[in-house]
Formats: structure tokens, sequence, C-alpha cells
């Protein structure tokens, strides 16, 4: 089991609520490192973005996912929470994601219900069968090599079915083998308190309403392991560059953008440059 695993699965393991880092490259990823965030997260939509440019589509497949996680795990050792899609594709499809995703030292990989869409502004499927998904996070608990990687069952139930239903899946879904259940779609106390009674398993939310986000005492006695606060990070890293670029193409000063850059000795932790002197000094020799 590998310390970033460890990391992710004591984190599961603790009473309280952790905030993740919503990030979306291997530089957002060091400086989550730096700020000592316990946990990274890795959405699909942003993730196609950063890695590819391409919206949220099919256009993304799972050796571009793995990809990414690749380059990210190179350039900083955090415990790394992944969108695993619909495990791109079917069951066996499911499992070779989560093989390859493994071996590029991902601690948690999350695998939807959610049905993938093929077309822009299409009719939305929905949700997999539970059936089908329960047959899914079996062959993906099935797949792991190395028993601290984490599957997490996610699920947009609250969004598409009555809560009975919901409730049913996740409880279906929690006897899986799968270690953590990831909710999508969440609005209401009532929700999360009813999610809990049905599951035993540690709860990561995406974005919840600003009166749970803001009482993690609540979230934390209800289940809620990991919150994540959504994107803005990304949000903000695409102003930044658009504003600059445009900045200049107008016709501005280079002198009029220095206070919004980040510091020669920012940079120079981020790109880790004291960290490589000393490899030098080590290894090169003449």
């Amino acid at each position: 089991m590998s310390k970033a695993r460890d990391r992710f699965r004591e984190v599961l393991s603790r009473p309280d609520c952790t905030l993740a880092a919503n990030i979306f490259d291997p530089l957002s990823a060091r400086i989550a490192h730096m700020l000592d965030y316990e946990v990274c997260f890795l959405s699909g939509s942003v993730g196609k973005v950063a890695n590819l440019g391409v919206p949220d589509i099919v256009l993304y497949n799972s050796s571009d996912s793995v990809d990414h996680c690749r380059r990210i795990m190179r350039m900083a050792d955090v415990s790394l929470m992944l969108d695993g899609e619909e495990g791109f594709g079917n069951a066996v499809n499911t499992m070779r994601t989560v093989k390859e995703l493994e071996a590029v030292g991902v601690s948690a990989i999350e695998i939807e219900d959610n049905i993938a869409r093929t077309r822009f502004d299409s009719w939305d499927p929905g949700l997999a069968s539970q059936a089908e998904q329960v047959g899914k996070l079996e062959a993906a608990v099935a797949a792991r090599n190395d028993p601290g990687t984490v599957i997490v069952a996610r699920t947009s139930a609250l969004t598409y079915c009555p809560l009975d239903e919901a409730l049913d899946r996740i409880s279906a879904y929690s006897q899986t083998g799968v270690e953590a259940v990831r909710l999508t779609g969440l609005k209401t106390r009532e929700q999360l308190e009813a999610i809990h009674q049905v599951t035993p398993l540690p709860l990561t939310v995406l974005s919840p309403p600003d009166d749970m986000r803001n009482d993690p005492a609540f979230m934390a006695a209800n289940g809620v392991s990991i919150v994540m606060a959504g994107n803005p990070a990304f949000g903000m890293a695409v102003k930044a560059v658009y504003d600059c670029f445009k900045h200049l193409k107008d016709g501005g000063d280079v002198a009029d953008l220095a206070s919004n850059e980040a510091s020669p000795a920012l940079l120079r932790e981020v790109n880790r440059t004291d960290e490589f002197i000393q490899m030098q000094e080590l290894y090169l020799r003449s």
C-alpha cells in the first residue's frame, strides 16, 4: 500500500469532515500539496478541458485520464481521488480502467451510475440500471491489485430518482465491496440524514448547499468524510490567463500586470527549484 493511499484511508476513517482541493493539472496539484491539502480531487469536466481542451463529452477516454493522472502524480505527492466517469465502458472496460489508474498512483477511483452522453445537447440518458451498476462496482473492486486503492460508488440518484429509490440504490452499492459513496445532487439535510441511515460507508459530497457546507459538524455527524467545493480554482485560472493575454493583445503594458503575478519566491517554490538544485549537488559529477 502506498503512503498516499494510507493518507487517503486515514482521512476516510476520521470522524470529521475534510475539505478536498479540486485540482485540474500537475501545477494545481503541486500548489495544493504546498498548502497541505490532505486530499486532491480531479473531476472529469475540468480534467477534459485542462488536459485536452475539450468539453465534458465522449472525446475523452481512459487513456487520456491515465496520462493526466500520471503527470499529476509525478509532480506532486498527493492523495488523488479521481472521477473515473462510468468506467469508460461496461464492467470489463471498468476493470481495465481501475488497473491502469491504480498503476499510476491514484488513491481513490469513483465509478458513476450515469450513462455517458454520446452527443452534444442531446437527451440525457439518465442512470444505468441498478443491476448493471452493481455488477460494474463489483468488477471495479475485483480489479484492484493493491487493496489500499479505494473504489468509490458515485451516484446521481438524488437527481434522477425519488428518495426511496435513491436510498435503495445507495444501499445496494454499499454491499459491492466499495469503501465510500460519492453523492451528487444533494439538496437537503433530510436527504443526507436518510442516506446515513442506509449505508455504513463514509460519504463524499460535491458542492453541498451552503447551509451544510458551512456546518461541517452536521456533515461529519452524518457520515461525510470529504467535501468538495466545486472548481473555482480552475475558473479563476482560466480567467486570469484570458485577461492577461487580452490585456497584452489590446496594447496594454506588461508592467500593468505585475501586481497580479506570482512572486519569484512563490514560483521558485512551486517549480521545486531548490529541490532540483539539491539533486544536482548530490548526483551531478564531472
